[in-house]
């Protein structure tokens, strides 16, 4: 009969110290990653306060060129109506300036990278004002476009470089920066034009079809000077973006800072062609329809207030109110979505946004229902629509990063679709809107519904393959308090 052994102390001693050297030898591993794709907290703070004066700059340039193209025009001896071309122009740059970019980012440091398109913007800036040619108008026009595509890509997928799972206040952040620049700009520029001035550009910048001008001016120059009155805005802001460009580039180079791709939490190989490529379509599609309902009530909302019934047929100040209050609630919307993604995952602030979003286009559809007895109802509707659709542009940036990694081709690929349906989607609105008012409610709010099923769309496909890393997290502590609140369940 055989006697089991004891067990030796040795071994098990031995056992013990092997376990011991494997843990510590796998912290170590933990800890030099983590070293090695953490900035310094001193850099990254400087740094992101740089991008967050970029796209401050980013927001007035693009919303400049829509309060001063009248202006620009008489300065010409022309009409907006013949510089038609002007609008592809800067379309056309915008696209091109996130697909180059996009193209780059996996070959240079991107904060290095992050400079040039703000230079552009400062040069674009300079020239255009400052020229009285058709041609260098256009020229000088997409040279600013081509930095804004670039710059709005790089600082999006950069910020989530830099903050990677703590990137949500911050990217809202810069988005607010965005949104107050474009809200401060009017106020900028207004003692700088010689037409009847409206507020009617967007808060994405877009060239304004209802600006009006009785007859074309003289060019107003700057007393004492050959320099035209509406320059001074443009070299506020020229002024302004190159100052920033000085003080990246000297984070950059003081603070001593290489970042690229390799630091990123990448996982491209593991999420599949197959997975990615109908990520990025539905992203596409899904930014398409978005930025075209930003557009179409931004450039409309105005025209739509100031129509006949069964429009609003509000007066020019009533109706430049409530394009004023769709503005600086977009502004103030922004604001709050700092704080509110600190509480809440991108999954729940999504949530809530379509549910808004989706009750302010209803109301919106219903309005020959109750535009004689409760007219104030399209004011709510309208505010709704601004409150909750603010911050799903940032938000949407963030839940895609849980699943698909955003890089710079990804964010191209995200802002060439809002660029196409900035272009495309307000087209039959403007046709339709002087002889139907009431095409500005129904196509509009067609374009949310739209959305809200490409959403629910992106969220069915997006579980066929699952977050980034989550079998990591469900072999640590089965599944981790983050993924629950960034999972949504339609």
């Amino acid at each position: 009969m055989t006697v089991d052994e004891p067990p030796n102390e040795n071994n098990e001693q031995t056992l013990d110290n092997l376990l011991k050297n494997d843990k510590t030898l796998h912290k170590k591993e933990l800890k030099d990653e983590t070293k090695s794709s953490v900035l310094p907290q001193p850099a990254r703070y400087l740094f992101t306060l740089a991008l967050a004066a970029g796209f401050l700059g980013m927001g007035s340039s693009l919303s400049i060129l829509g309060l001063t193209f009248p202006t620009l025009a008489a300065n010409l001896h022309k009409t907006i109506n013949d510089l038609p071309m002007l609008v592809v122009v800067r379309g056309g740059g915008y696209l091109a300036g996130s697909l180059f970019i996009g193209l780059l980012e996996s070959k240079f440091n991107l904060m290095v990278l992050s400079v040039s398109p703000l230079f552009a913007i400062a040069v674009g800036m300079l020239m255009t004002p400052l020229i009285l040619d058709v041609v260098a108008l256009h020229v000088s026009t997409a040279i600013a476009a081509i930095g804004l595509g670039a710059y709005e890509t790089v600082g999006n997928v950069l910020c989530l470089y830099l903050w990677g799972k703590k990137a949500e206040p911050v990217l809202q952040f810069l988005h607010f920066c965005y949104c107050f620049g474009s809200a401060m700009t009017p106020f900028l520029a207004r003692p700088f034009l010689n037409e009847v001035f409206h507020n009617t550009s967007g808060m994405n910048g877009s060239l304004s079809m209802y600006t009006e001008s009785a007859s074309i001016p003289n060019i107003t120059l700057i007393e004492g000077s050959a320099v035209p009155l509406v320059s001074v805005p443009y070299l506020v802001i020229a002024s302004f973006v190159a100052l920033v460009v000085i003080f990246m580039l000297a984070v950059t180079f003081l603070t001593s800072i290489d970042l690229n791709e390799s630091q990123q939490e990448n996982t491209i190989e593991q999420e599949g062609t197959h997975f990615r490529c109908g990520m990025l379509f539905l992203m596409f599609l899904f930014y398409f329809l978005y930025v075209g309902v930003e557009v179409s009530f931004s450039l409309f909302i105005y025209k739509f207030g100031i129509s006949e019934p069964p429009g609003p047929a509000y007066s020019r100040d009533v109706s430049t109110h409530l394009s004023a209050m769709f503005h600086f609630t977009i502004v103030a919307s922004q604001f709050f979505a700092i704080f509110w993604s600190q509480k809440f995952s991108p999954g729940k602030i999504l949530a809530v946004d379509f549910v808004g979003l989706g009750v302010g286009a209803m109301a919106l559809i219903l309005f020959p229902l109750y535009s004689q007895t409760t007219p104030v109802l399209l004011w709510i509707a309208v505010g709704a629509v601004a409150l909750f659709g603010t911050s799903i542009y940032a938000t949407t940036f963030l839940w895609a990063e849980s699943y698909i990694t955003v890089n710079g081709r990804a964010a191209s690929i995200f802002i060439i679709g809002g660029s196409l349906g900035e272009m495309i989607l307000s087209i039959p609105i403007s046709l339709l809107i002087e002889k139907m008012p009431l095409s500005f409610v129904y196509l509009s709010s067609s374009y949310v519904f739209a959305l809200v099923i490409v959403f629910i769309i992106s969220v069915k496909f997006a579980h066929t393959k699952g977050r980034r890393h989550s079998d990591k997290n469900k072999a640590n502590n089965g599944t981790s308090k983050d993924d629950e609140m960034l999972d949504i369940r339609v």
